[in-house]
Parts: C-alpha cells; sequence; structure tokens
C-alpha cells in the first residue's frame, strides 16, 4: 500500500456526518509510515474517503475522474473528512491517483487544515 492509493475500506460505525459504511478512499499517510502497517499487518494509515456525489465539489475536494483511477464512476476525495484508520479496515485495492491528481488532493488537504 503506498500514498496516493484507492482502497476500499469500511468506515461503519460512524456518527453524524461522519463518512460511513464500505467505500472508496485515498491513502494520504507517507509512504514510510504505510510500509510500517503493511509490514507489521497492523497500525492506522491516514485516508480521504470518496462519494459517487459530485454535483458540488468544494475547494476542498477533488474530482476523481473514474479512468484516472480505477473508480467505477466519476467520484470526488472528501478531504475535510480526512481521518486514520486501523489498516483492518482495509478491504481490497482499487487503483491509484495519478500524480498530477494527487498533488490536488495534496492541495485540498492544505486548504482544509489552512496549513
Amino acid at each position: 500500500m503506498r500514498r496516493g492509493d484507492v482502497y476500499l475500506i469500511d468506515l461503519a460505525p460512524a456518527r453524524g456526518s461522519e463518512a460511513n459504511k464500505a467505500r472508496p478512499a485515498v491513502i494520504v499517510s507517507n509512504d514510510a509510515a504505510n510500509r510500517s502497517v503493511d509490514r507489521m499487518g497492523r497500525g492506522v494509515l491516514t485516508v480521504v474517503p470518496v462519494t459517487s456525489s459530485t454535483a458540488r465539489v468544494y475547494p476542498f475536494q477533488v474530482l476523481l475522474k473514474a479512468a484516472d483511477c480505477g473508480l467505477r464512476n466519476d467520484s470526488k476525495a472528501q478531504c475535510e473528512q480526512v481521518r486514520s484508520v486501523a489498516v483492518e479496515r482495509l478491504l481490497h485495492r482499487i487503483g491509484s491517483l495519478p500524480p498530477r491528481v494527487l498533488a490536488e488532493v495534496d492541495t485540498a488537504l492544505r486548504r482544509h487544515l489552512a496549513l
């Protein structure tokens, strides 16, 4: 697993307006941490949930074209929902973001977190 990979993850249970259920998510944690989690089979990864609801894409979200990253439908990365999840929540790899799109996710994360 690498930064920019898209995995199907299980986010249930959630509370309130948190992204819920099994859905794609982009891994945004650094690759050194990702390798450690992969090697040990335990730990947490930082992810950005993805939704196929694209009617509005805010400045802290990124439009993901299905053909670019292995998704079934055009979707958006919800950088305002960034969170750490246990590796056990990962179900399977779907694809990965091209470097240009991952850079857009980085920008949206910086915008959302005011970095």
